[in-house]
């Protein structure tokens, strides 16, 4: 890096992203394109509006600089409104929706790039927004909060990765006008309290808002791990190849003769089926003959029929190779989100080689929690179907999966 063509100042960053764009990508990709080229000559228009410039663009993102926050959150609300519009003529399944994060901080100019943790903290803060929505820091809400006629939601802190501190982020409600602001945050008050010493600040240093912050954090936290695993394309892939699987049958079981006999043919070609049946039939034979009018095998059969299917998901979704595969494609993810100097030592791909470790055992998790429960529901409907019992397994492993989420973040 020529440090004469290098220096530092204050800017407001503006990161954007295509939600759901490997999905786009996957159903329609030459349209998908067109359509991106589309909303990017809009936002590049807005942007230039709005005093702001554009410092780069890969694939599905967008990265560009203001010398002003209140110019970025305005040129964000105009570009998210402008594509609300657009996106209304559309079917659901093509609307191409953008996620906007912004921050204010220290950044490190080279020639047209920038560089630095006020870049990464704003492309965290996208991640943080929902689809067709802006999140802002609290450097920037406080800039911007009496100035725009906008709302706030206060999303509560946030720990990311590669970023040190924990993020203090907000939601801006661009639907209404005259939204309430956020009110002020627990450690807003404190900081008060001490400076004023005041009777009226001890009374709301204990009021329901204080006992309210944690359940906004938790709620924060449900909505990214539900959007995560909408949008991310390792799911995705995984759940597109299961549906083509059924729906494959499905058509053949509900076509000609000759595709039903096919089908079922197909179907007891698994090996893990033929072992299942197998046995099913030799417990059955030895209770008949062993135990007459009194009948157990069903139940080593279920508990079998439960280990094969999940021997058959494992073999069938997390062979390997298609384990490697995932491995490598997160391991270059991870890599990209670092910084070009910390991308390149070895502390860093050993961080990345870590996260990424860690996101496959995230993921072999989730699918056997999608596998069993689904088991669980069958058994349900075919057992009882009068009394259901297999919500309360569903939920209580959907929590412990939620915090192993929790731990990877």
């Amino acid at each position: 890096m020529d440090e004469e063509n290098v220096q530092r100042k204050l800017s407001a960053i503006f990161s954007a992203d295509v939600a759901g764009y490997s999905r786009l990508m996957r159903e329609d990709e030459m349209g998908t394109i067109k359509r991106l080229s589309e909303y990017r000559e809009l936002m590049y228009s807005l942007i230039k509006q709005h005093r702001g410039r554009v410092v780069d663009s890969p694939g599905d993102n967008l990265l560009a600089e203001f010398s002003s926050v209140v110019d970025a959150v305005q040129s964000a609300v105009a570009i998210q409104r402008e594509l609300k519009a657009r996106n209304t003529k559309l079917p659901e399944n093509r609307k191409m929706e953008f996620r906007i994060g912004i921050n204010i901080g220290d950044v490190v100019q080279e020639g047209d790039r920038i560089y630095g943790d006020g870049v990464n903290i704003a492309a965290r803060l996208e991640s943080m927004a929902e689809p067709g929505g802006i999140c802002i820091s609290r450097p920037a809400y406080d800039q911007i909060e009496s100035k725009l006629p906008l709302g706030y939601e206060y999303l509560g802190k946030r720990v990311v990765k590669n970023i040190s501190k924990p993020l203090y982020a907000y939601r801006v409600i661009i639907d209404q006008e005259n939204a309430p602001r956020e009110k002020e945050q627990p450690e807003d008050r404190e900081s008060r309290k001490r400076h004023h010493h005041s009777r009226h600040d001890s009374r709301h240093e204990f009021s329901g808002e204080h006992f309210e912050q944690p359940f906004r954090e938790v709620k924060g936290h449900l909505k990214d791990f539900a959007r995560e695993i909408k949008d991310d394309e390792e799911i995705a892939e995984t759940f597109q190849e299961i549906k083509g699987r059924v729906r494959k049958f499905a058509d053949n079981v509900s076509g000609s003769s000759e595709q039903r006999q096919q089908a079922i043919k197909d179907l007891f070609h698994s090996k893990h089926l033929k072992a299942f049946t197998g046995i099913a039939c030799f417990l059955f034979l030895i209770n008949a003959l062993t135990s007459f009018g009194r009948w157990w095998f069903q139940y080593p059969t279920i508990s079998l029929g439960l280990v094969f299917y999940l021997h058959w998901l494992r073999a069938s979704f997390f062979s390997p190779d298609k384990v490697e595969a995932m491995r490598e494609r997160l391991l270059q993810k991870e890599l990209a989100g670092l910084d070009p100097e910390y991308r390149g030592s070895e502390e860093g791909r050993w961080r990345a080689r870590t996260r990424a470790n860690a996101r496959v055992h995230f993921y072999s998790h989730l699918y056997v929690y999608a596998g069993v429960n689904a088991f669980l529901i069958i058994i349900n409907l075919l057992s009882n179907p009068f009394k259901w019992w297999f919500p309360f397994p569903l939920l209580a492993w959907g929590v412990i999966l939620f915090i192993h989420w929790i731990k990877l973040r």
